[in-house]
């Protein structure tokens, strides 16, 4: 959000439709959120409005110097935070292997398509990304893309596992 607002000042719908616009309609964002969160933000003297409220009574925000400072920190920072292991596929997964009675290998397969398919929706919005010109969003996916490539070579090896009679 600071980061839309550095741009130029917006209201909460702008908020909303440009950072859906950014990561190409893959994120749906509540209207409710981002006027809690401007509030918070405007509280926190991060951002400020900017005159009085115009048409329909929206009322525009732009970023304050703090507020960019905080963007600039944020930006500075590589994301090091742990390994998220608290995904529903790893609960799924734990829980199959101790009460599905031999379910594993279906739920795996069920799995390996649903990456699949993943796959070729985000080869399709890479390739619409790439066509429009938003190579910003294009490389965005390609991470995605790739970090489905990755969940689906763990499913091969856990079905692997599964065949050859290791997983238990």
């Amino acid at each position: 959000m600071l980061g839309l607002l550095a741009e130029e000042p917006l209201h909460g719908y702008e908020v909303k439709n440009r950072f859906e616009s950014m990561l190409g309609g893959t994120w749906e964002v509540n209207i409710g959120q981002i006027y809690t969160t401007l509030q918070r933000l405007e509280r926190d003297g991060w951002v400020r409005p900017v005159g009085s409220r115009g048409d329909r009574g929206k009322l525009l925000y732009e970023l304050s110097e703090i507020g960019r400072k905080q963007l600039a920190d944020w930006l500075a920072q590589p994301d090091s935070g742990p390994q998220q292991l608290h995904e529903d596929i790893y609960v799924k997964l734990l829980l199959a292997t101790r009460v599905a009675n031999g379910g594993l290998p279906a739920l795996l397969a069920r799995q390996k398509r649903a990456y699949l398919q993943r796959l070729r929706d985000l080869n399709q919005l890479e390739e619409r990304a790439r066509r429009d010109g938003r190579n910003d969003l294009a490389r965005l996916v390609r991470g995605a893309l790739l970090h489905t490539e990755a969940d689906l070579k763990w499913v091969d090896d856990l079905m692997e596992d599964v065949h050859g009679g290791k997983a238990r």
